[in-house]
């Protein structure tokens, strides 16, 4: 070796903007911290090699015992498998046959382990010559696009670009929607769908329902008043319609069509949520299925199906004496299901009817509870029968992934400290960084901040600090623009960042959808930042976050005085979405907030035990 060097930091079809985008050079340092050393080795494997007349052209040195997988998943099958972990490979060359559910905590690798373990299985079909059409399910389209890409590298054979009819050995990439659409595709249209994107679907109901809420405040709620309790009444008074249609969205799709197949005899019998509304006798049930009536006559009235309908529409067709016929030519092998903490009850359901065969359940799956908002109708459910709703006795594997966390300690202890403060109040709330770990290098360490939070006089001051911040952050951490995240759990918040940003020019691109890696793609390209809500920064990864108006009053949002258990919702999804949102930075993490209002009380476990700064 005679001293000079290339740096390869970027991978991919993408260019990079030379004016704004700085590589990592956190390995091409660490090769130089043990330069010695490299020179040892090689020089001793150079004499080998001489001696034994090998033939090998690449020599591999380890620079850690520790195996740590790289950022992108843009490699293929055979170069990730010597680095995986132990937890990983045992996922993913696990028996195909049994269902496996693969739970870790966010950024260790559970969804790469699942598209490893799923081209695995495809390829060992291939070997063996036998058949096997697999299906890898996403919750959003975004999430399947960037799936797909992920493949294109990682699957040689291009299995997913294989015809089925024509190949013994393919892997469709498929959302919800679009599975039971191909069930119901002489029965229901394209226009007939609220949306084909399971995300944006849900938010397009959760307007219709706002609409619903209002119609009943006006010309129902009268009638319903004098039987109601007194913690519904209050909720009904004090709480927006915004705020009314995120719970009874939360009621119609986990009991009222999840449980009770739309009808109130069935869902008068049901048990409510744990965390949802203040139900406590039949005439809140009865105002909240006038809620669920009124909000199908607006999907009557514009001929359309939402998410839960085609899903249990799907489940009727599948429950057939025609495709159970079918079953054995039109079924799958392998079904594998990424993200399946984002499904409802109902959904799940549907995954078991596509098996090719009904003697056993060939599915596997990823699970975060900590990611999911609110209770899902199954997080007090651990057999793997009343989950998918299958009733066949059936062993399955569980493995939890404990792998190398991917921020720096500072934010790992913060983000550990919030699910450890939601684990005390909820029963089902699962702490996943329990075991975990982080294994940052001296450089990584140098680059990583305190956890901050910082307050502002107003709200006008903490937008324009958002920012400001966020610049400084980039600067101190030696990030690239496309590296910084600025984010918030607040609508109204998001409103104004986004108001701010237009207004004064910022170079800034928006997330519109959960897992949105192309217009990620697309800020590197562009040198922008990111700015999206704490709902759509799942799935990816930034070198700084600012998450924006987390204070007193908006983390968790503040009602009056309304039912526990309508408390515990907000609470509920406060922790998921701070954890979530917190739980992208890398290097850097800012939380702001505005003076008068406060911190927010999540923060008040992570202040005791002196993981943030800023908080007397």
């Amino acid at each position: 070796m005679d001293g000079k060097f290339l740096l390869a930091y970027k991978s991919g079809w993408e260019g990079a903007n030379s004016t704004t985008e700085a590589p990592d050079e956190t390995n091409f340092r660490a090769v130089f911290a043990r330069m010695d050393e490299i020179y040892s080795v090689v020089s001793k494997a150079h004499a080998h090699a001489n001696q034994s007349g090998g033939g090998e052209q690449i020599l591999s040195t380890s620079l850690d015992e520790q195996k740590r997988s790289s950022h992108a998943v843009h490699n293929p099958f055979d170069e990730w498998v010597p680095r995986l972990t132990a937890q990983q490979k045992k996922f993913v060359f696990a028996d195909a046959e049994k269902p496996h559910r693969l739970v870790g905590p966010a950024g260790t690798g559970k969804t790469l382990s699942l598209l490893l373990r799923t081209v695995g299985i495809l390829r060992q079909a291939e070997q063996k010559k036998t058949t096997c059409n697999a299906l890898l399910v996403t919750h959003s389209e975004a999430t399947r696009q960037s799936i797909k890409d992920a493949l294109s590298v990682i699957d040689p054979s291009d299995f997913q670009n294989r015809a089925r009819g024509l190949e013994a050995v393919s892997l469709s990439v498929e959302t919800l929607a679009s599975l039971c659409a191909s069930v119901l595709k002489q029965s229901i249209s394209e226009t007939e769908f609220v949306d084909r994107d399971a995300q944006d679907s849900k938010l397009l109901q959760q307007f219709y329902i706002e609409q619903a809420v209002e119609r009943v405040k006006i010309e129902d709620l009268k009638s319903f008043t004098p039987h109601l309790s007194s913690e519904m009444k209050a909720f009904m008074d004090l709480k927006s319609n915004d705020d009314l249609s995120v719970l009874f969205q939360h009621e119609i799709s986990v009991l009222i069509k999840g449980r009770a197949g739309d009808s109130f005899d069935i869902y008068k019998n049901c048990p409510p949520l744990k965390y949802g509304l203040p139900i406590s006798n039949d005439a809140d049930k009865g105002l909240s299925f006038q809620v669920f009536r009124r909000y199908q006559e607006q999907l009557e009235a514009s001929s359309q199906f939402d998410t839960d309908d085609v899903v249990i529409s799907a489940i009727g067709q599948l429950d057939t004496p025609i495709w159970r016929r079918r079953r054995s030519r039109e079924g799958y092998d392998f079904i594998a299901i990424d993200e399946t903490h984002l499904f409802n009850i109902n959904e799940l359901h549907v995954f078991h009817h596509f098996t090719r065969r009904t003697d056993f359940l060939p599915l596997s799956f990823t699970v975060d509870h900590a990611q999911a908002v609110g209770d899902r109708g199954w997080n007090d459910i651990d057999s793997f029968g009343e989950l998918f709703g299958e009733v066949l006795v059936v062993d399955e594997e569980k493995t939890s992934v404990s792998a190398v966390f991917r921020s720096s300690p500072q934010i790992r202890d913060f983000c550990q400290s919030v699910l450890a403060s939601g684990a005390t109040l909820f029963t089902n709330f699962d702490d996943t960084l329990d075991s975990s770990t982080s294994a940052f290098t001296a450089e990584e360490e140098r680059r990583s901040q305190p956890v901050r939070f910082i307050d502002y006089p107003d709200d006008a001051s903490l937008i324009v600090g958002a920012f400001l911040k966020a610049e400084e952050l980039q600067m101190e951490t030696g990030s690239s623009r496309s590296q910084v995240l600025i984010t918030t759990l607040d609508d109204g918040v998001l409103n104004s960042l986004h108001a701010h940003s237009v207004g004064n020019n910022k170079p800034v691109t928006y997330l519109k959808r959960r897992g949105d890696f192309r217009t990620v793609r697309s800020a590197e390209k562009s040198g922008h930042m990111v700015l999206g809500h704490a709902d759509f920064v799942g799935g990816l990864e930034f070198d700084v976050v600012i998450v924006v108006g987390v204070d007193k009053g908006r983390v968790p949002q503040d009602g009056e005085a309304v039912a526990a258990n309508t408390r515990s919702f907000g609470s509920y999804a406060a922790h998921n979405r701070l954890y979530v949102a917190a739980s992208r930075a890398r290097f850097a993490l800012n939380l702001l907030g505005v003076k008068s209002r406060g911190p927010s009380s999540l923060l008040a476990v992570a202040a005791k035990n002196k993981l943030i700064d800023g908080i007397a």
